[in-house]
């Protein structure tokens, strides 16, 4: 255990300090077989003085304890902190060496006066040491061990800008836990309130900066609350890889909820997200959505495709997205043309097949890898003896090829060129349609169909040929030339 600044109770340190002032008593008398009582001794350390002011030369403190004794290193020690004293050299039979050392006399009989002197500058040492710097090691079994049963076990307060507490493991892969709870049910492994809650960092690439598991029936493995009025409960971020993964075990139940407060129903968002959401899978939305929606398209058009082109079938190509066929568009360059399908939105980026199965691959083999790791760690691994052991953790796959790489997602491409795929306006409003008024000057609210211009929308004139040939309504109106209005795309 390295240096700690430890706050003990009043008790504590009074048993501590008796029972090392005690243990300094035996080891004198077990040392000696003299049974002549000194003289009151005269102190050449005492309490008073700094143990970094004294210093012994070649180690050996006290000219009658050598270095063969058995006791040579405990008695320095004692010296040098200040616990024991000795007796100056010169007197009769004490002759003073070459460094003047005093004499330690370590055959003497104790009398209870000097135990009483032991015993409180051990008291005292300790006491000073206590706020200041306590250092304990034991690389063995367990350097300190506090027990209470009527209060707390160990009470620490910091003035200090340092941590009041700071746990440090300083060999790697020896499965040391800086700090370990463990509790039985009914009682909190862990409770921070105030200040700025709780940091976690990972510089590891096996595993996550925070760990939430429960094992409860109605428990959750992370709870987050914060009092600050602009404070989150809960903060996730990553420099390398993804800030949050969730995953779950029983298909029954949800991987993730969200919640509004149950005392409160203003119709507000519980959920806000800055950046496109990806959903594998069905989503289901029980409430209104906002907004207009688009389709994955890919351009068969010799000509590349920009925002607000009006867009035509031309057929259809493999999935891209789970087994939905994608559509293949060019512009329309006809009047009324039925195979109307939509306005061009932006450019998609679809990774290549290899790249996108290697992707897969990658995933699935990571998400292997750190779910055998999470279920490794989740229970301490105890071995015969008691002693904590390290759990087999799996190696995670590196993440060569990228999010970016190897999901379909929103390109900031300018055009679209052939082959490549688009997203389209398939339903609701939209900024942007190309339109050309030569055709008839547009109002708002009229319907809107393909014109021989290609790529360009024109106003409908003649209602029966409207049919199936809809584009959507004007949402602005538009007198002459060129340009691009809003639309509301309801294609019929």
């Amino acid at each position: 255990m390295n240096a700690r600044n430890i706050r003990l109770s009043a008790g504590q340190v009074a048993w501590l300090g008796l029972a090392l002032a005690l243990c300094a008593v035996l080891l004198v008398i077990g040392s000696g077989n003299s049974a002549q009582a000194g003289a009151a001794p005269k102190a050449v350390a005492s309490a008073a003085s700094s143990p970094d002011a004294i210093t012994c030369p070649a180690g050996q403190c006290f000219a009658d304890v050598l270095p063969d004794s058995g006791f040579y290193d405990n008695i320095n020690s004692l010296y040098m902190d200040g616990v024991i004293s000795g007796y100056q050299c010169g007197g009769a039979g004490e002759p003073c060496d070459g460094d003047n050392r005093p004499y330690y006399r370590p055959g003497n009989t104790v009398t209870r006066q000097q135990m009483s002197k032991f015993v409180d500058l051990g008291r005292r040492n300790i006491a000073d040491a206590i706020g200041s710097r306590l250092e304990l090691t034991n690389p063995a079994d367990v350097a300190l061990v506090i027990s209470s049963t009527t209060t707390d076990s160990l009470d620490v307060h910091n003035a200090s800008s340092a941590q009041a507490i700071k746990a440090d493991c300083l060999t790697p892969d020896s499965n040391c836990w800086a700090y370990y709870s463990n509790v039985p049910t009914g009682d909190y492994a862990g409770v921070f309130i105030g200040g700025r809650g709780i940091n976690a960092f990972s510089a590891d690439d096996t595993f996550v900066g925070i760990r939430g598991e429960s094992f409860g029936t109605n428990a959750s493995g992370i709870l987050g609350h914060s009092l600050g009025g602009g404070s989150y409960g809960l903060e996730s971020d990553s420099d390398s890889y993804r800030s949050t993964y969730i995953t779950r075990t029983n298909p029954l139940y949800f991987g993730l909820e969200v919640d509004a407060h149950p005392d409160e129903d203003n119709g507000s968002d519980v959920a806000n997200f800055e950046l496109g959401v990806h959903v594998v899978g069905n989503l289901t939305v029980e409430g209104s959505k906002s907004g207009y929606v688009v389709d994955a398209m890919q351009n068969a058009d010799s000509a590349a495709l920009e925002p607000g082109d009006v867009v035509v079938i031309a057929g259809s190509s493999a999935p891209v997205l789970g087994s939905i066929p994608v559509v293949m568009v060019k512009k329309a360059d006809s009047a009324y043309d039925t195979g109307v399908v939509g306005v061009v939105d932006q450019a998609l980026y679809v990774p290549d097949a290899t790249t996108k199965a290697a992707y897969e691959k990658q995933e699935n083999e990571r998400r292997a890898a750190m779910s055998a790791n999470a279920s490794a760690q989740s229970q301490p691994q105890i071995d015969s003896n008691g002693n904590k052991t390290n759990p087999a953790t799996v190696d995670v796959p590196p993440a060569l090829i990228s999010d970016s790489e190897g999901t379909v997602h929103v390109s900031q491409a300018a055009s679209v060129p052939q082959g490549s795929y688009v997203n389209v306006v398939t339903l609701g409003a939209y900024k942007g349609i190309k339109v050309d008024a030569s055709y008839g000057a547009i109002k708002a609210g009229d319907l809107l169909v393909s014109s021989p211009h290609a790529g360009y929308a024109m106003k409908a004139t003649d209602r029966s040929l409207s049919g199936g040939a809809t584009i959507g309504k004007a949402l602005l109106d538009f007198d002459s030339g060129t340009g691009i209005i809003p639309v509301m795309v309801t294609l019929k």
